[in-house]
């Protein structure tokens, strides 16, 4: 348990953070919003991290950080009465599998096919966790909002 608070994870994390609030500042997020999308982007970072420290696979290390970004970004547009995207698109650039696609690249223009492929199989693995867990809780945050409001028209309508 020692290395999972190396310094290493600590520098990982601070990244995340600031990278996650210059993309914020790129994409254009309105100021107050910007420390808020970097805290998710950092938490989404960390649940990566934590995934893959205890062993999952680069599928269920997305999966569950993107489910954390999606909760995290529906939660924050609740409170600061702001779209969902505002935070979920922030969030999500921690994980996004920018290296594994850059390695794609170079490797078929190298002409190493198998290193390409392999590289471009780990980039779709984590591509489809993250829009596996976006798309969960979307699903299941829809759902309960509306059949939230569905009650409380039907109640009011008495």
């Amino acid at each position: 348990m020692s290395d999972f608070f190396a310094l290493e994870f600590f520098l990982k994390l601070l990244a995340s953070l600031l990278g996650t609030m210059g993309f914020s500042v790129i994409f254009g997020v309105r100021p107050k919003h910007v420390i808020f999308a970097g805290i998710g982007g950092l938490g989404a970072y960390a649940v990566y991290y934590t995934c893959g420290f205890f062993g999952a696979s680069l599928f269920p290390c997305a999966f569950m950080s993107a489910v954390f970004a999606a909760l995290y970004s529906e939660i924050s547009a609740r409170i600061h009465r702001a779209p969902t995207a505002v935070f979920l698109i922030p969030c999500g650039i921690p994980i996004v599998p920018g290296g594994d696609l850059y390695f794609t690249m170079r490797y078929l223009l190298e002409g190493n096919f198998e290193r390409s492929v392999e590289h471009l199989t780990s980039a779709f693995k984590i591509g489809i966790g993250m829009a596996g867990g976006i798309v969960a809780v979307s699903v299941v945050w829809g759902l309960v909002f509306n059949i939230r409001s569905h009650y409380l028209k039907v109640k009011n309508s008495k």
